[in-house]
């Protein structure tokens, strides 16, 4: 018989919580820069008279990224509430987890039916969804 090595339980129970609070943390953080994102998108679409609408569904669970990309979606609409517009013309942007800088990805409808995708960091993800051209990019932050 082999001896096999006993973890003591408060140790453990200890690394779990700690586990599980750093998870909530990095999964919180996420939905925050995504939350930002969309204050920019609709700060800057106001400044040419077009409302935008943003929406975070259950942006507040906790979750872990799955292929280098944050689960959790900003939905954005240039077209009325997100809850009522064509899913067709939503924007869904995605924090990628695996970049050392804040980047971003699109996924939309293109006109040919295809999907359209681009990354960008979040001034040049503003300019790309809202068409408002930023002062600056993010190379110059």
């Amino acid at each position: 018989m082999s001896k096999q090595k006993k973890t003591d339980p408060k140790l453990e129970q200890a690394l779990t919580r700690g586990d599980l609070a750093i998870r909530q943390a990095n999964s919180a953080r996420a939905t925050a820069v995504l939350r930002a994102l969309a204050k920019m998108v609709v700060d800057a679409c106001a400044t040419i008279g077009v409302e935008a609408h943003t929406s975070i569904p259950d942006g507040d669970r906790v979750y872990d990224p799955v292929n280098g990309v944050w689960p959790q979606k900003l939905l954005v609409s240039l077209d009325g509430p997100v809850e009522t517009s064509d899913p067709e013309e939503l924007r869904t942007v995605r924090l990628l987890a695996d970049t050392p800088e804040v980047r971003f990805r699109v996924e939309w409808h293109r006109a040919d039916g295809k999907m359209g995708r681009h990354e960008a960091q979040p001034f040049s993800m503003v300019a790309f969804i809202t068409d408002v051209e930023i002062p600056w990019d993010d190379d110059e932050q």
